[in-house]
């Protein structure tokens, strides 16, 4: 098997595509690319399923964007063949998220793409039974079976990260507490979104990397407990852990409105993986590909605390 890089070298055309651009992953993993336009990729394409302000940033920033949908295979294969290589990030947005999101992997053997990288979560295969985690364990059995039809392909499964915080910024800021509905003794090892996505770039552009299974985690394993006390430290104000029922982060993030409801239903099934310790694994793979430390929460938190911290007249 080829490495990605190799993929590049080789054409003319020089394009990745993205799916899910109008998610936070899709569009830092997009982001990424765009660094590397004009260096390594003459085209960045992106996917996505409903015009947000994270399309219209990518738009802005150079990336091709066309809106696609699963009730549409067709489209999908159409565009995919403009691409050498394709990263599927799962389309939770779409409103037929499930079993038929397995079209997003399926296409790119139909469209002759020499590459693919399928994005998906620690130990997902483990999520058979959570309602609306079960996709990425589709997904990747859909990923198993083409992917020997490709030049190169990777299974990129990816930790929690610790990005979702933002989301709760403002509880923290006026409440003093983080409330999420997970088990305060549960840990696992987040991860800053910012480094998967520069752990990913590397994986395609630089030949010592190898197409395989690839599980990026952050440096350290963490509860919710530990991360509060940290975020303390970060705000210079004591933040305290609760632990709350499921329904009330749902109805918290609901009335935010800042994601759609199929990913808050995502984020709540996520903090269920936690709970369950589904994703308490920890890994090297992601401080290889960065070829340096990853990013520890206390790092985010400290370069993110205005974030976190009361605004003026709140």
């Amino acid at each position: 098997m080829q490495t990605f890089a190799d993929i590049f070298e080789a054409s003319d055309y020089k394009s990745v595509m993205v799916t899910g651009g109008d998610m936070y992953s899709g569009y830092v993993i997009a982001r990424e690319m765009l660094k590397e336009k004009h260096k390594h990729f003459k085209h960045v394409c992106v996917g996505y399923y409903e015009e947000n302000r994270f399309v219209k940033l990518l738009k802005k920033d150079g990336a091709e964007v066309i809106q696609l949908c699963v009730d549409d295979a067709n489209k999908i294969v159409e565009v995919y063949r403009k691409a050498d290589v394709v990263i599927v990030v799962p389309p939770v947005n779409e409103r037929r998220w499930g079993a038929s999101s397995v079209a997003y992997v399926l296409a790119a053997k139909e469209a002759g793409v020499k590459g693919l990288v399928l994005c998906s979560k620690i130990n997902a295969k483990d999520m058979r039974d959570m309602d609306f985690l079960a996709p990425l364990c589709e997904m990747e059995e859909a990923f198993d079976r083409v992917k020997d039809s490709m030049d190169a392909a990777s299974l990129v499964r990816c930790s929690l990260h610790i990005d979702m915080m933002w989301l709760f910024r403002h509880q923290i800021a006026s409440e003093k507490k983080i409330c999420l509905s997970v088990d305060p003794h549960a840990k696992f090892a987040p991860m800053a979104m910012m480094d998967g996505a520069r752990g990913l770039c590397n994986m395609l552009l630089d030949p010592k990397h190898k197409p395989g299974t690839y599980e990026l985690t952050g440096p350290e394993k963490l509860n919710f407990k530990d991360i509060a006390h940290q975020m303390s430290s970060a705000v210079d104000k004591k933040i305290e852990y609760k632990q709350v029922k499921h329904e009330e982060v749902y109805e918290y993030l609901k009335k935010r409105g800042e994601i759609s409801k199929n990913e808050i239903e995502f984020m709540c099934h996520m903090l269920k993986a936690v709970s369950k310790e589904i994703i308490d694994k920890r890994t090297e793979d992601l401080k290889k590909l960065l070829g340096e430390e990853p990013m520890s929460v206390k790092h985010f938190l400290k370069k993110s605390a205005d974030e976190f911290k009361p605004k003026d007249g709140e």
